[in-house]
């Protein structure tokens, strides 16, 4: 491969011109190298560009995905070119294993996880996505039924990791390239699952485009034009419910960001769709077909007030309780059982003593401080020291817990308490308790709510043991 300088650069495309000067200034690059025209053609066109005239480090990524017997060949071809190009090269073995989402997705998900790793500080990481990789996403996804999110198709830049990724040839069709980068002796591989039909892409890349393309010429910057307004008027949209969303969650359950059921209502039906997709991806989850989302509105939302409705898609659940709506993982509906027990020494009582991590129960952390108290009123985590021969352990629920709370004179059962207090059922399910012996001393409701049971509190000026459940 020749070098191709700044002056080689006036000789190009005007096109190419103009995307490699559109380039983000930065003083480190990545390309992410395939070994495709593509991505080769930034090797040529860009890479030489931004030497001179930013002075950066320029690094090349290329991933391994394993799942072609050439997959060595191609690294072999990057690494060389980088070498005779004096750029180093990351050749990342990735492993792909096609869950529901298929091969195609978990590879990207495996490529992406190797990207933001190498942006992890900063940095423009480069791809070699073209107008045709924008045509085809953009006709599958219309297939599929997307919206105007969907249709957005490929972004020119965004952020990644603390980085940005930037794709310069995304105005470009792939033949502008592909006729410049014949000029020079350039060499580039061939996937071979790329003309596989059997995969969507590849069957609407040779079969459907051409077909278009040999009716409507221009049909390539017609589907761009599309994506372009489809991503301003997602823009739009997701600006809108960024203002409005605010409005629906839960004060109650603000910590749960789960929405507010009654709030949400004084929206038109059209309005509640955006604002639950915009709260599930505010959640970064998935959202479910449009089949299952339907049931929020048929099912989950009209049921009995005392029901407790819920939706599953994979290991998402959503669930209704005391007019909200929340979203849980698989974790946070599955009971936990355990019994730890909590080791007790007051010669441990110092300042610059580390708290004991207990475990993780609920997806939280429970540890214990000893310290002193020294005066004001105690908040809810604190407990008496343990007596002689009191056993402190921290145990998961089993039904039947009582506890005598301060100012009672009997047991008064858990249950009902957790009810009174509006405790969602699966947070039930992982309330810590704290026993002295076998009598029920604490309870943990969340990180800054506690029941501490009558003749277990602490005095001013004592030593005692502080629970933390965050």
């Amino acid at each position: 491969m020749p070098e191709i300088n700044s002056a080689n650069l006036e000789q190009l495309h005007p096109s190419i011109q103009s995307a490699v000067r559109a380039i983000p200034v930065s003083d480190r690059y990545f390309i992410a190298l395939s070994g495709g025209l593509d991505s080769m053609a930034l090797l040529a066109f860009a890479m030489p560009y931004l030497l001179k005239f930013y002075k950066p480090t320029i690094q090349i990524i290329h991933v391994h995905h394993g799942l072609s017997q050439f997959a060595d060949e191609w690294a072999e071809h990057c690494h060389s070119v980088s070498d005779a190009m004096g750029l180093v090269c990351h050749v990342e073995r990735v492993n792909v294993a096609a869950g529901g989402k298929g091969l195609e997705a978990a590879a990207r998900e495996a490529r992406y996880d190797v990207f933001e790793r190498y942006l992890s500080n900063g940095g423009v990481l480069l791809q070699g996505h073209h107008q045709n990789d924008q045509a085809e996403t953009v006709l599958m996804r219309l297939l599929r039924g997307a919206g105007p999110e969907g249709l957005s198709g490929i972004p020119q830049q965004r952020a990644l990791s603390n980085g940005q990724l930037f794709r310069p040839w995304l105005g470009l069709p792939r033949c502008v390239l592909e006729a410049e980068i014949k000029k020079y002796p350039v060499t580039w591989v061939e996937d071979d699952s790329n003309t596989d039909l059997q995969f969507d892409r590849n069957f609407v890349r040779h079969e459907i485009l051409p077909l278009l393309e040999a009716r409507w010429p221009n049909v390539l910057n017609s589907i761009s034009r599309t994506a372009d307004r489809s991503s301003q008027t997602h823009q739009q949209l997701l600006s809108w419910c960024e203002a409005q969303i605010v409005n629906v969650i839960s004060e109650q359950y603000a910590e749960d960001k789960a929405l507010d059921l009654a709030l949400l209502s004084v929206y038109s039906m059209e309005q509640q769709h955006f604002l639950l997709r915009h709260w599930l991806d505010c959640l970064r989850v998935e959202h479910p077909s449009e089949k299952i989302f339907e049931r929020v509105w048929s099912e989950v939302i009209p049921a009995e007030r005392d029901a407790l409705p819920a939706l599953r898609w994979g290991s998402n659940h959503l669930r209704r309780f005391n007019g909200c709506l929340f979203y849980l993982n698989d974790q946070a509906v599955q009971a936990q059982v355990y019994r730890y027990e909590v080791p007790c020494d007051e010669t441990v009582l110092c300042d610059d003593v580390a708290p004991l991590r207990i475990a993780s129960i609920g997806g939280r952390e429970l540890k214990v401080i000893f310290k002193a108290v020294k005066g004001g009123v105690p908040n809810k985590s604190l407990i008496r020291m343990p007596k002689q021969n009191e056993l402190i352990t921290v145990r998961s629920r089993s039904g039947g817990e009582s506890i005598v709370l301060p100012s009672s004179i009997q047991n008064k059962s858990l249950k009902k308490i957790l009810q009174a207090k509006k405790i969602a059922p699966w947070r039930r399910l992982h309330i810590p308790l704290i026993y002295y012996g076998d009598i029920l001393a604490l309870v943990i409701l969340g990180p800054n709510e506690s029941l501490v049971a009558d003749g277990f509190q602490v005095s001013v000026e004592a030593v005692a043991i502080e629970i933390c459940w965050k």
